[in-house]
């Protein structure tokens, strides 16, 4: 007799099997977190410079000799020539890095961690007191004669390191929108096309990966209907 096979999707069963909205949600979490940090241990060492950012005069020392004592005009050598501006995207490969004295000293430019910290160790190799602050965006070294700007001000300071650690309040003068608006200019705009690119495809193929899954199955002919097999040939004159 003909013999038919019939491949139908059963509950429970590998052709019913859906992954869950939780586990596609922790897929994207954690396909997000490692597109912006290909290696976690990168963010980690951020975290730990943060908490104790590594003031060094003796890296500083050969630049910090050719300076003047004024601190405003080490500040200006220091933006302008010392440590020119990049985003960490750019010297880093992330969006956020929080770099040693050392680290930024050989990237040659950086942004305001780096600049941070390379003035604060020159002012500190020439006895001058300073003091880190930081905003929701930025981070400065306040000094003798610093002059207050747009962003480097009291009002927009959430944080000032004492005694070894920051000591962090909710800022006076807060804008969502000039807020968020400074996020996306700092993060977003300077992000690698390419690992944009990775980013949205990689996040949209864990939305919808059990529509691609069925639509993969169609292609492959998973699920098949109506399939005989031919009766084997049968011989005459069998023995008797």
């Amino acid at each position: 007799m003909p013999v038919c096979g019939v491949s139908r999707a059963r509950p429970g069963t590998l052709n019913d099997m859906r992954i869950s909205r939780k586990l596609r949600l922790l897929a994207a979490l954690v396909f997000f977190f490692f597109v912006l940090y290909p290696n976690p241990m990168t963010l980690v060492h951020s975290i730990e410079h943060i908490s104790h950012p590594t003031i060094d005069p003796a890296a500083v020392a050969p630049i910090a000799r050719t300076l003047p004592n004024d601190p405003r005009l080490i500040e200006q050598a220091v933006l302008t020539r010392i440590m020119p501006y990049a985003y960490d995207w750019q010297t880093a490969g992330v969006p956020w890095y929080f770099p040693t004295t050392r680290e930024a000293l050989a990237q040659k430019r950086g942004d305001c961690e780096s600049r941070a910290v390379v003035l604060a160790s020159i002012l500190a190799y020439k006895h001058i007191p300073y003091s880190l602050h930081m905003s929701f965006d930025h981070i400065w070294v306040d000094y003798p004669g610093h002059v207050a700007t747009a962003i480097e001000n009291p009002g927009v300071q959430i944080a000032v390191r004492e005694h070894g650690h920051f000591v962090f309040h909710w800022p006076k003068d807060f804008h969502l929108g000039a807020e968020a608006n400074a996020q996306i200019a700092v993060y977003w705009t300077p992000m690698p096309m390419s690992r944009r690119v990775l980013l949205f495809a990689g996040l949209l193929a864990i939305v919808f990966v059990n529509v691609l899954v069925r639509w993969a199955r169609r292609l492959a002919g998973v699920t098949y209907h109506g399939t005989s097999a031919k009766r084997p040939a049968t011989t005459e004159g069998t023995e008797r």
